[in-house]
């Protein structure tokens, strides 16, 4: 009879995870870990951007994972640490969308005012 080996499954390390997403951005798994391990980073980021309103925390949150997925291939693990990567990309995320909100929001007022 042969042995059988116990596959164990070690967490990932955001390295890991990171380097998945630029290989692959729509690799889901990898970006549920990575957002399941910086959920806390993530979602102040939008709180401090978007304030507590929970639709648009949400749909911020979903933009920032797009986002870390697709830029996932400009992670350099030499140059810079994986965690500061994630909260500087989430970051840049959130500022764009609230720059377009801002934007459509003030194109709307004066529409308003046209009227």
């Amino acid at each position: 009879m042969k042995p059988v080996g116990l596959r164990i499954s070690l967490p990932a390390t955001d390295q890991e995870l990171l380097r998945r997403l630029a290989d692959d951005s729509r690799d889901a798994e990898a970006l549920v870990t990575l957002y399941e391990i910086h959920r806390k980073q993530i979602r102040k980021t939008a709180i401090r951007w978007f304030g507590r309103d929970p639709e648009i925390c949400n749909r911020a949150v979903n933009s920032i994972l797009v986002s870390i997925g697709r830029r996932a291939r400009t992670f350099d693990p030499r140059s810079e640490d994986a965690l500061e990567w994630i909260g500087r990309s989430a970051d840049a995320e959130a500022r764009k969308l609230r720059e377009a909100l801002d934007t459509a929001g003030s194109k709307s007022l004066r529409a308003r005012r046209v009227m």
